[in-house]
């Protein structure tokens, strides 16, 4: 397994506000108005308000807009393209949160995304910004140049020996934040975590990314090693848990979220150690987000359906995508 192979996907995101309007403004019409100018230098982009869109909640699970723009889809816009590379939260804590996504390792270019769409928002509006503190912002952390530079990251190997807290003790000074995947307080489902900046006041964009890259390197480098240590004490008992998780997913009638989460874990370890091998690895990374309760009763249109209804669909979903997709 190399480093590629751990990480799930880069996220920059940037922070910028509309001088002379107060951060909590609800003024749906506001947002929508600055919805429109990006979209008119950007039409590759739609605009989509937030409480008409049926699958928010599945958006939302699937990492793609936060909890706090869930909580103000009465004034929120979301701007994104078709395949939600680019998401622009319109509405959230700040005005704007421009969100740019790959499913793979690339923070610079992660970054070029983000800003040329920045960039060219300054063009068109007055953004708050103050020459000592940089890009005004409604949290102080997110003061300076408003950016959070974020990977998602699978460390199954330092989370099954408990060795994951070693490794966040190390980095306690170290101006990065370590969450579960849907940000602060929650856990690390799917031994996934978020390593993002803490703050950015007193950075460049540029040493920012930079940090972010060192330490990335640096845990993935650590779970890797792990991983063969692992492998060199007991590989007939790691192929054995691959191989159940196999049989559980590809023959189950009935799967909850939770328990294809916990069997996930063990294919993509499996994966890593050439034990299982298919035609697109990135089928793995997205089951972890698509068999989410609510992104099932979306897709599916399962709205009326049962708890037992729900889990057979998951676990059909599960078994026709690993089956598909597996290399014999």
């Amino acid at each position: 397994m190399n480093i590629e192979n751990l990480i799930m996907t880069t996220r920059i995101r940037l922070a910028r506000n509309i001088a002379h309007v107060p951060f909590d403004c609800k003024d749906r019409k506001f947002f929508t108005h600055i919805a429109d100018s990006i979209i008119c230098q950007r039409p590759d982009l739609k605009a989509y308000k937030l409480n008409d869109l049926s699958i928010r909640d599945s958006l939302f699970e699937q990492h793609l807009i936060s909890a706090d723009f869930l909580r103000n889809a009465d004034v929120g816009v979301l701007v994104s393209n078709y395949d939600n590379t680019i998401n622009i939260m319109l509405g959230e804590e700040d005005h704007l949160r421009i969100q740019a996504i790959t499913n793979h390792y690339d923070l610079w270019q992660t970054y070029q995304t983000a800003k040329n769409i920045a960039d060219q928002l300054e063009t068109d509006f007055e953004i708050a910004k103050d020459p000592n503190w940089g890009y005004l912002t409604k949290c102080p952390t997110n003061l300076g140049g408003g950016l959070r530079a974020s990977v998602m990251i699978y460390l199954p190997a330092l989370t099954i020996t408990k060795k994951i807290a070693d490794v966040f003790k190390k980095l306690d000074n170290q101006k990065i934040t370590i969450r579960g995947v849907y940000g602060e307080n929650s856990d690390a489902s799917g031994c996934i975590y978020q390593i993002s900046n803490q703050n950015c006041l007193t950075m460049s964009d540029t040493e920012v990314i930079k940090m972010i890259n060192q330490i990335v390197t640096s845990i993935a480098t650590t779970e890797l090693n792990m991983q063969r240590e692992l492998w060199q004490k007991s590989p007939d008992k790691i192929i054995d848990k691959v191989m159940r998780a196999w049989g559980i997913l590809t023959n189950a009638h009935l799967l909850t979220s939770d328990e294809v989460v916990e069997q996930l874990v063990w294919i993509k370890l499996g994966i890593g150690f050439k034990i299982l091998s298919f035609r697109n690895n990135r089928i793995v990374d997205d089951l972890f987000f698509i068999t989410k309760p609510a992104t099932i009763i979306t897709n599916h249109q399962l709205q009326n359906a049962n708890q037992v209804q729900r889990d057979r669909e998951r676990a059909k979903e599960v078994r026709e995508k690993l089956l598909t997709f597996r290399m014999k």
